[in-house]
Parts: C-alpha cells; structure tokens; sequence
C-alpha cells in the first residue's frame, strides 16, 4: 500500500494548524501527522483532533537540524502503524524545497512506498509584502514549491489589494493552484475536496535560495510552566509583544491559566493577536519566535 504525504506549509503564524484540524476529519483511511516545532515544547500538537498517532518533533527544522528525527518518524509510522496519509505540518521557517527533497530521500534510502500528493501553502496576505521583504529566501521557497496555495486574512484586506498580492504570488509560482477564496468559510469537506481537484499538479522542488539555516537567524525560547494569568495582565503581556525594545517577536503562542482557572490559547504575529478560551483544560506552555531576543527580559513577562 502507498503511503501519500501532504505538506502543509506556511510562514509563522500563517494558519496551518486551523487547515489541519478542519481537514484531518474529511480524509479516507488512516491518518497520521508530524508535527514540527521551531521552539523546545509543542503547542499545536496539543489542539489537534484526537484518534490517530502524532508525532511531534521538536527544537529545529525537519528540513535541517532535526532531520534524522523526522526520518525516524516516518519509518516508525509506516512500520507501525501503516497509515494511508502522513500530513507534515513543518516548523513556519522551514524551508519547503528541502522537505520535499528529504522525504524523497527516505524513501529511497529506507525502501519505503511513499508519494508526495499534496505541497500546500498557507499564505497570511495581510503580512505578505512585510515578511517577503524581510525574509525573502525562507519567505519565497514555501510559496515556490507549493502546488496549492491557500490564502490567510482575508478580512483585513480590501478586494483590490488581494488582487495584487495574488499577482505578486503568481509571479513566484505561476503554476500553482491558488484558492483565491477565504479559506477560513469553507468546512473541512469543501477544503479536501479542493486538494482533489489538485491532484496531479508537478511536484518539482525548485532550486533552493541561498539562505542561512533557521536556527542561525532565528531565534527561540520555551517556558514549560508559565504562570497563572489575569485577564488584565494577559491583555498588558500580549501588547508588550509588540514592541521592539526586546528583539523582533515573530510569533508567539501558549497555552495559559487564567486566575479564573480556565484555559486559554493565544496567538501573535506582528500583524494579529487574539486569544479564545479552551473548552478544557491543557498543560501550559510559552513558544516565543524572532530574532535577536531578549530571552530572559521576555522570560519574566510570563513569570519564569
């Protein structure tokens, strides 16, 4: 039996855990997922659907530093469990040529019956002339390489500056499928059936920009055991993230005790922050990601 993988790629903060969870439950046969963290604890892995192995990889890039994590990973699930779809949600700095280039090499070098179905990409449109400027080479490859893009953000932006933005995309890759729709108002059944209607799209890894590695121009910082909140300093913590006299914040998330004793999940990019309460308790945690951080100043906002 093949084992088909989908990539569901994305810069930090861009939306690719709510794709996961509204399309894991639409797909036929068995379900795996790999989950990828820059930062040294999992958040993500924590809000997805139940019923079906996850193996969270942690502290690196699957594409670089982590790799032989992530080619374990895949072997042990197909020894084990035998899923018919592996769903690899990567690190949001990874770089999405070198996945594909790593998976193809697993198969090979282990005799395993993989095949690469879908490369996605999620795009968060409001953020994109910031991060493709800024972050050009990590930014381009996960647009480059994909072959269905899915757009982000569409309520922050009006209808004549998605259409530049689409075009600007198109340039990067003129022969992807890109969802020119917001994705976020389309169920899980509607998504899985736009990833079929993509079957047979190239899968062809471009050439990879000349960029440093992740960890040499990003930074990281974990706190397993944050501390309990108020709604008050919640709300004075999540706007601090903002400011630039502690590094550059590029995405922060957690889960958090409130004082109230509920939980909650927040999420911050430069260009968004909110947070929503859980409907049941999880274990609390901190991932901050950036450049040049002040790890111990930041650190202390969440009371460690």
């Amino acid at each position: 039996m093949t084992t088909q993988i989908s990539v569901v790629s994305g810069f930090l903060g861009a939306g690719k855990t709510s794709f996961l969870k509204k399309i894991i439950p639409n797909l036929e046969g068995k379900v795996a997922l790999i989950e990828n963290e820059f930062g040294e604890v999992g958040v993500d892995g924590d809000l997805l659907p139940s019923g079906f192995p996850v193996k969270e990889i942690y502290a690196g890039c699957i594409c670089c530093s982590v790799v032989r994590d992530f080619e374990k990973a895949i072997k042990e699930l197909m020894l084990h469990y035998h899923p018919q779809h592996i769903l690899i949600e990567p690190s949001g700095v990874g770089s999405l040529s070198d996945i594909i280039k790593v998976c193809r090499g697993i198969g090979q070098k282990e005799d395993l019956d993989l095949q690469i179905k879908h490369l996605i990409t999620i795009v968060d449109i409001a953020a994109f002339e910031d991060y493709s400027a800024n972050f050009g080479g990590f930014y381009s490859d996960q647009i480059a390489n994909a072959q269905i893009i899915f757009l982000s953000y569409f309520n922050q932006m009006d209808d004549q500056e998605i259409e530049k933005i689409i075009v600007q995309i198109s340039t990067i890759n003129p022969t992807a499928f890109i969802f020119k729709e917001d994705w976020y108002a389309h169920d899980g059944e509607e998504l899985v059936e736009v990833l079929n209607t993509a079957n047979g799209l190239a899968i062809d890894a471009k050439e990879r920009i000349n960029v440093m590695p992740a960890a040499k121009v990003f930074d990281s910082l974990s706190i397993a055991k944050p501390r309990v909140f108020s709604e008050g300093e919640l709300e004075k913590v999540l706007a601090a993230l903002s400011g630039k006299e502690n590094g550059c914040i590029l995405r922060a998330k957690g889960i958090l005790e409130l004082d109230t004793q509920y939980s909650i999940l927040f999420n911050f990019t430069p260009h968004h922050c909110q947070w929503e309460y859980l409907e049941e308790d999880k274990e609390a945690k901190v991932v901050v990601i950036g450049t040049d951080l002040n790890k111990e100043a930041i650190a202390d906002w969440f009371g460690k």
